[in-house]
């Protein structure tokens, strides 16, 4: 948990907007980039799979960018190591590069290239649970990466939810000036998400050997990522790792005051996520923010099944308790003016 360890003590410490909101209004999701190898002039159905990732970063604001690369022509140094370093490809070939990596970085994934491998590049149902979340304001959302044994990974919600869901009661909002330099009208609240991924869901795959791009495989274990901003991931809670003191260390440096400004300059990596993060400067943002995710589950409510959403179980006790705040205020009210009209008699 280095990574959320390290956020904490880069930027909290200094009076200004809480992280995850400059993050979301300020540092722009890096690119993944896509390669495309082909051998001459590619086929109809595969330049319409080339052009529909060309026109994701338009269309479905994908934060990628798209190389198709002749490998019947001349190619640079590096595009000609990353194909040589291919097991057995057969052009139109894909290679998924992570954001600001070495030339020599594995890459996040490698595949021929089909309408299915396009689809699963581009979005998935958990990662549009998360892109809404992020896009009503949460602090972070969680992502819950299982291992398959049921008892871990219900062990690992339970702990999560109930910490999550205290951390919103606990955790401040930095001081003035806070709320500051604000850009976007969505409401300043900490909240927490909760989604869950299932490893072996075929929806998930490319999501799932994203988390892990790069790390130490855990598959016997539930690893939990918090994702923040426009899709910034910190380091993942392993197994037991994943308790009260570490997730309330990590959702703290989540919510601290930002003092090192770029992105660049604090821990973490960027997701790929379809998400149109401008939306939030509408001014129809200010609504959206106080109402129900209907994906990224509010930790109030507990999925039943891994990448489903549901209602908060909390949600009715709340409206129960603001009716009664509502009749409450409206008996003192009543007696308030009882007692101003025998006043008024009496006088």
């Amino acid at each position: 948990m280095a990574g959320a360890l390290v956020l904490g003590a880069s930027v909290s410490g200094a009076s200004g907007m809480p992280v995850f909101r400059h993050a979301l209004e300020r540092w722009q999701a890096s690119d993944y980039e896509i390669v495309v190898f082909h051998r001459g002039a590619p086929d109809d159905d595969a330049q319409r799979l080339i052009d529909q990732l060309r026109a994701a970063p338009a269309r479905n604001y994908a934060n990628i960018d798209v190389k198709p690369v002749d490998v019947s022509g001349r190619m640079d140094a590096a595009m000609e190591d990353l194909w040589t370093c291919q097991t057995n490809p057969a052009p139109p070939w894909v290679v998924v590069r992570a954001p600001n990596t070495s030339a020599d970085a594995s890459p996040v994934w490698s595949g021929p290239l089909t309408e299915t491998l396009v689809g699963a590049v581009l979005d998935s149902p958990a990662r549009r649970k998360i892109a809404e979340g992020l896009l009503r304001g949460m602090s972070a959302v969680w992502v819950l990466l299982e291992c398959g044994d049921a008892a871990r990974d219900e062990a690992a919600v339970d702990t999560l939810a109930g910490e999550l869901h205290r951390l919103e009661k606990k955790l401040a909002l930095p001081p003035p000036p806070a709320a500051a330099g604000l850009r976007s009208p969505l409401p300043l609240r900490v909240a927490f998400g909760l989604v869950r991924v299932t490893r072996n869901d075929p929806a998930e795959e490319f999501f799932a050997t994203t988390l892990q791009h790069g790390k130490a495989l855990y598959t016997a274990r539930p690893v939990a990522f918090p994702v923040f901003g426009r899709g910034r991931m910190l380091g993942g809670l392993v197994g037991r790792e994943i308790a009260p003191d570490e997730i309330e260390q990590a959702c703290s440096s989540i919510v601290a005051a930002c003092a090192a400004e770029a992105k660049d300059q604090n821990p973490g990596r960027d997701l790929l996520l379809a998400a149109n993060w401008s939306s939030i400067f509408d001014p129809a943002a200010a609504q959206l923010g106080g109402a129900p995710a209907t994906t990224a589950v509010p930790v109030g409510g507990t999925p039943s099944s891994t990448s489903s959403a549901s209602t908060p179980s909390h949600s009715g006790s709340q409206t129960n308790r603001k009716a009664g705040v509502l009749i409450a205020g409206a008996v003192l009210l009543a007696a308030s003016l009882a007692a101003w009209r025998l006043r008024a008699r009496s006088g």
